[in-house]
């Protein structure tokens, strides 16, 4: 089995690339030995207070917010949308299909992300 992502140990918090890496069924830590995990937030699970403010603030600071590929109802941040309307930015959803969010956007573009994607950031019209 290969790992590609970030590991995250639980035990001491250590951060390590393991990209492309063979990893046994339970993978340790090197540094204490405790198992480690991708390095992702769950459903159940809340994102660390300085990862959602830096979220925050940049969505505040933003003049355009893309939401890409999501449900739009796994709050809080799905209220980001929410925040970057009251800061001004102009808010372009990715998606498959139309999210509850979606009354709420600029632009709906609905398809695959990374066929959309592409075109969007060429300025391909068509």
């Amino acid at each position: 089995m290969t790992y590609g992502a970030i590991a995250l140990c639980t035990g001491c918090g250590t951060r390590d690339d393991r990209s492309g890496a063979a990893l046994p069924p339970l993978p340790q830590c090197d540094a204490c030995g405790a198992l480690v995990r991708p390095a992702v937030v769950w459903f159940g699970e809340s994102l660390p207070g300085d990862v959602w403010l830096a979220a925050e603030s940049a969505v505040r600071a933003a003049d355009l917010v893309l939401v890409v590929g999501t449900s739009a109802v796994v709050y809080p941040a799905a209220g980001l949308i929410a925040t970057g309307r009251r800061a001004g930015a102009a808010v372009i959803e990715v998606n498959l299909e139309p999210t509850p969010a979606s009354g709420s956007v600029d632009i709906g573009l609905y398809g695959k992300a990374g066929a959309i994607l592409p075109r969007l950031v060429s300025g391909e019209s068509s």
